[in-house]
């Protein structure tokens, strides 16, 4: 489990990865290599949802499905994780706001009858890379 407020290394990524895959795959760990893509390994979009969902579980990281086509191998899935670990570090994120600016509620004279400015409303979102809601 994370500690609140600390960001995951890259390189804890990866060993979580490789023990994850190392039990979907029921092999050794030392005997996947980082650099392989999955889908050569046999891992469907059904069994990258259910590593997605582990990720959520283990480091409360929300991953859109598309991930895994942008981060086909573990080498590359690893950097990102710790990338979106570092900034979920740096504060939550408002639907209008740049990775690391204010969220919308936290920028001076934010409007409180706007959803978008208050954090205790449902039109509160963080936004994934290519502007998704997370």
């Amino acid at each position: 489990m994370v500690v609140p407020g600390s960001a995951v290394q890259e390189r804890e990524f990866r060993g979580w990865l490789l023990e994850k895959l190392g039990q979907y795959l029921r092999r050794p760990p030392a005997d996947i290599d980082i650099s392989v893509p999955f889908a050569e390994y046999g891992i469907d979009s059904v069994a990258a949802l259910s590593i997605f969902g582990d990720i959520e579980d283990a480091f409360g990281l929300y991953l859109e499905p598309t991930v895994a086509w942008d981060h086909p191998t573990v080498q590359s899935l690893a950097r990102y994780l710790a990338s979106e670990s570092a900034r979920s570090v740096t504060g939550p994120l408002a639907q209008d706001a740049p990775y690391g600016g204010p969220a919308r509620g936290d920028q001076a004279g934010g409007d409180p009858s706007d959803p978008r400015d208050n954090p205790g409303t449902a039109g509160w979102t963080r936004t994934a890379p290519g502007g998704g809601p997370r």
